[in-house]
């Protein structure tokens, strides 16, 4: 057997992509199945994208791309984040494949071994492997799904220390769709500031928010970008997840240094597919509005679905991105068709999949193992046949 590394044996794989798997091979094998797993949309991006796209490819976009991302979509992202009130140039912004290689980009510039990152829990599935294969420490500050699963500032203050290199913020968030409010953001950067810690501010679900508009994190202190770090990306907001198109915006010498490490790795990103990107950000966002109408149905049709089966509960109804994330810890002790007793939130997502064919995400890989994932970027007929198929699986357990 081939010898691996002790960073690689130690990290775990992505939940998101195993259920996915499975979810599939029990597809091929003939089953009817609702997934519930995807982190995507199921709209199409606005038609200019592919029409940018295909005149790249006429115009002979077939070469290396600077590392750093084509110029004219820097100065787009640059643009972007001007009309919002923010201080920033293109020579702020680094285009990467997807947000996820701008985080990964991040926590290799920022972490030496020993050094800590601050993550609120729960969180995306890849923030702490990330970290822990930069050599550094995750520190998980659990938000409660009673407070809403909203940071409690004196908890994340707790938490710094004199290692602590950056703080990791997700608003809306991933998987919960929790929005932190001005007040709570305010008093997380000036913690983090007293140590000199970054903020990392992951705001690809910005756009998508139903009540309130989420706050872009550096207008309320660092404007300029100064010691805050945005990571964004064309995937949600524009149904552009297979693209891979993220960028980072921050300090100087920072984003300098993670194109260092991006041009030892990936190098730049598809002409092509920054054509495709350049076309979104420039082009009309009436789009949007229609989506988001589309996926608050979808929401309160899932929410008012789950509210009915015994042993699922909602804690908060989410204000953005396109996930629930109730608990099924009054499940456990059951059993599943094997009649194994269920013990965690993993043991419930495998039997409801077996039993009614809904995928979900379980809610370990995100920290908190009372609960699963579930996305509403999906057809509404899906999202009530889904409820009809949960409702009868969780009355077949034993």
């Amino acid at each position: 057997m081939t010898r691996l590394s002790a960073r690689v044996r130690n990290v775990a794989p992505s939940p998101t992509f195993a259920i996915k798997a499975k979810a599939q091979a029990l597809a091929r094998a003939g089953r009817s199945i609702i997934d519930l797993s995807a982190g995507e949309p199921d709209f199409l991006p606005p038609p200019l994208v592919g029409v940018a796209a295909v005149a790249a490819v006429q115009a002979g976009a077939n070469r290396y791309a600077p590392v750093a991302g084509m110029m004219d979509l820097r100065e787009a992202v640059a643009d972007r984040y001007r009309g919002l009130g923010l201080d920033v140039q293109s020579d702020q912004v680094l285009v990467t494949h997807g947000g996820k290689q701008a985080l990964y980009n991040l926590a290799q510039t920022l972490l030496d071994p020993g050094d800590e990152a601050v993550v609120l829990t729960p969180a995306w599935v890849s923030y702490i492997p990330q970290i822990e294969l930069a050599g550094g420490r995750a520190v998980c500050v659990p938000c409660d799904p009673e407070a809403g699963f909203l940071p409690d500032p004196d908890r994340v203050a707790a938490a710094l220390t004199e290692r602590t290199r950056f703080v990791l913020l997700n608003s809306p968030a991933n998987p919960t769709g929790a929005v932190i409010d001005e007040e709570r953001l305010r008093a997380i950067d000036a913690a983090a500031a007293a140590v000199g810690a970054v903020v990392i501010s992951d705001e690809l679900y910005r756009a998508i928010t139903f009540d309130e508009p989420a706050v872009c994190h550096p207008l309320l202190a660092d404007p300029s970008l100064e010691r805050t770090v945005i990571v964004d990306a064309v995937s949600k907001t524009w149904a552009m997840t297979g693209w891979r198109v993220g960028f980072m915006l921050g300090p100087r010498d920072l984003v300098k240094a993670a194109t260092k490490i991006q041009s030892h790795s990936t190098s730049g990103v598809c002409r092509i597919n920054e054509a495709g990107a350049l076309a979104a950000l420039t082009g009309p966002q009436d789009f949007l509005g229609p989506v988001i109408d589309a996926l608050r149905v979808r929401r309160d049709t899932l929410v008012a679905g789950l509210a009915a089966i015994p042993g699922i509960s909602l804690d908060v109804v989410p204000s953005g991105a396109f996930y629930l994330f109730p608990r099924v810890n009054d499940l456990f002790g059951r059993r599943g068709p094997d009649g194994k007793v269920l013990e965690n939130a993993g043991d419930v997502a495998a039997a409801l999949l077996e039993l009614g064919g809904v995928a979900m995400v379980p809610g370990e890989g995100f920290g908190e193992s009372r609960c699963v994932r579930m996305s509403y970027a999906t057809k509404q007929e899906d999202i009530e046949s889904a409820v009809t198929r949960l409702a009868s699986a969780v009355s077949q357990l034993g």
